[in-house]
């Protein structure tokens, strides 16, 4: 397999990297790279499943499966290759052909096992490292920085995706939703303020390109399975002619009168396109799928964030939440984290809950995960520095706010994907997740937590 390239590598989690160059420095064989990566996979799992919905059953089966994390294993063993840190090799192609390589081991070359000493004692400082080493490897991790505001030569701190509400137009056909988005995007570009622009040819040109190819590719997918499913029922036909046995699973499938593309998936579609554009217009074409990867790599990083949900037109947001100068192992950071940064996030809650008259309004709760959302796109912070805000001012450590805040386990609105809750750390082990706050006067009676 080969491990040139120097595109985004499909890995879900830059921890991936920690645990395969770790194995590989102690001289692991792939199998067991393959279960470091799965560990790391159901930790991360285990610390962010808070509504019970962890199934260790389903671990040990993926543990147990030789197949599972093949795919991922092989992407990050590329990773480590294409980095610099481990010698190349042959690499199985195949998940049914990993059996083969299992007690095959790779060689780390000399700064890979520096990096490897480098995160087992100083994990900061190695991913830090990391960050230099990905700017040399992949051009568009560095694009994607610049864009959003992370380095010298950023002209803007965030990139905005302007999108649509999922219900669009109401009781319209998928013409009429994207005939909709293009005029909201041009409208978008046209305003400015996201970023990028385009001209209003190039935008319908780009979004309608984009959308019409993935229709016409789902439409010739539900074409294949019909004249599938015609092909089995022809077999049935003479089976029960012949008074056979039908095979079994046959004409299993998608209904026939399935429209192809859902209405959920169409709107995607117009995501999809209106990512691709934004990128593209603003100097560092991108997929979809890499771009995914790059807000999450860099808001664990702590040099970027996103939201769909922070206030005003709905749309992607993408942000800057720290800065870093140079390249490879020469890098300078500035991080937006520390007390001042919490005391600055606790300070802008008061403007979400106060009345015309500038009272708090004590009788308002709102979903965390919107909170969250306003006061980290208007300071540009990200959500980790928004959170622990919240724990420090439950922990009293800022007692002059002039307002308290108040949290709640109940739901009040189903969370996005896309967002988490508040987990607070209560001793060892022990942790308390709330959906939803509200802020009340200093002097108030109500209790800082409820249950």
């Amino acid at each position: 397999m080969s491990v040139g390239g120097a595109g985004i590598p499909r890995l879900q989690e830059l921890t991936y990297i920690e645990s395969a160059a770790l194995a590989v420095a102690g001289g692991e064989p792939f199998e067991r790279i393959r279960l470091a990566i799965l560990d790391r996979a159901e930790e991360l799992a285990r610390g962010t499943q808070h509504d019970g919905s962890f199934d260790p059953a389903k671990w040990h089966r993926r543990r147990t499966d030789p197949m599972s994390y093949v795919h991922n294993t092989v992407d990050v063993l590329k990773e480590l290759m294409r980095l610099g840190w481990v010698e190349r090799h042959v690499l199985p192609s195949s998940p049914r052909s990993a059996y083969a390589h299992a007690d095959v081991t790779y060689e780390a070359t000399p700064s890979g096992l520096a990096w490897a000493e480098l995160v087992r004692h100083d994990r900061l400082g190695g991913y830090n490292a990391l960050v230099g080493a990905l700017l040399n490897a992949h051009p568009q991790f560095e694009g994607y920085l610049r864009l959003v505001g992370a380095r010298p030569d950023s002209t803007t701190d965030h990139l905005t995706v302007p999108l649509l509400r999922n219900d669009g137009p109401s009781g319209g056909s998928h013409e009429r939703y994207l005939a909709a988005f293009i005029s909201h995007v041009t409208d978008a570009s046209r305003a400015g303020d996201l970023g990028w622009s385009a001209p209003p040819d190039v935008i319908e040109e780009s979004l309608r390109a984009y959308v019409t190819r993935a229709v016409q590719r789902a439409e010739a997918r539900a074409e294949q399975l019909r004249a599938e499913q015609l092909r089995a029922e022809q077999i049935r036909a003479k089976q029960r002619h012949a008074k056979q046995r039908p095979v079994a699973g046959a004409g299993t499938g998608a209904r026939q009168d399935e429209p192809p593309i859902s209405r959920k998936r169409f709107i995607l579609l117009c995501e999809e396109a209106a990512v691709r554009l934004s990128f593209t217009s603003a100097g560092c074409p991108m997929d979809y799928i890499s771009h995914e990867l790059l807000r999450r790599w860099t808001r664990f990083l702590g040099l970027a964030n996103f939201s769909y949900y922070a206030p005003g037109p709905t749309a992607l947001r993408l942000w800057a939440t720290g800065r870093v100068e140079g390249t490879g192992d020469q890098l300078v950071f500035q991080r937006l984290v520390g007390r001042e940064v919490r005391a600055a996030a606790l300070q802008a809650l008061p403007q979400i809950w106060s009345t015309p008259d500038g009272h708090l309004d004590d009788a308002s709760y709102h979903p965390v995960w919107r909170i969250r959302a306003a006061v980290c796109w208007k300071l540009r912070i990200s959500d980790d520095e928004f959170d622990a805000a919240i724990d420090a001012a439950y922990r009293g450590e800022f007692p002059d706010l002039g307002f308290r805040v108040h949290l709640d386990e109940a739901i009040q609105l189903r969370a996005p994907g896309s967002v988490r809750p508040l987990v607070l750390r209560q001793g060892a082990g022990h942790h308390r997740v709330f959906h939803v706050m509200s802020l009340f006067g200093a002097h108030s009676s109500e209790e800082a937590l409820t249950s």
